[in-house]
């Protein structure tokens, strides 16, 4: 499925034209914790972005997720725990895309997300 990742902040929408292909809805949250604790890690000395948002979507706006900064941030994330579960050896792994879609993402939205937290700190 293509996702939309939609940063809200202050009641505006930061969208996200391109979207993320995610296998399923595991690799979606994952996806969008990925996000928001790197944009918070880039921009974390603004309060603002403890009040934003992400907005999942779909290619035809259908909400897949919602999820607040503070949440990302600071509620427990627990593993599944699976008995049956062994590590693949390192030249068995396929390649993980996933941090680095979601890198490419926080680029396309890094200057966004910035413009709109200085003017909001420098009215």
């Amino acid at each position: 499925m293509r996702a939309f990742f939609n940063i809200v902040l202050d009641n505006q929408i930061l969208p996200d034209p391109v979207g993320q292909e995610c296998i399923d809805d595991a690799e979606l949250r994952a996806a969008a914790y990925v996000v928001v604790r790197a944009l918070v890690q880039r921009y974390g000395g603004e309060a603002q972005l403890l009040d934003a948002a992400l907005h999942v979507t779909d290619g035809e706006g259908a909400t897949l997720l919602r999820i607040s900064f503070f949440e990302a941030l600071y509620l427990p994330v627990s593993p599944v725990a699976d008995g049956e579960r062994r590590r693949m050896p390192k030249d068995e792994r396929p390649a993980a895309p996933l941090p680095g879609a979601a890198l490419r993402f926080m680029r396309r939205v890094g200057g966004a997300v910035s413009a709109k937290v200085q003017s909001l700190s420098h009215p």
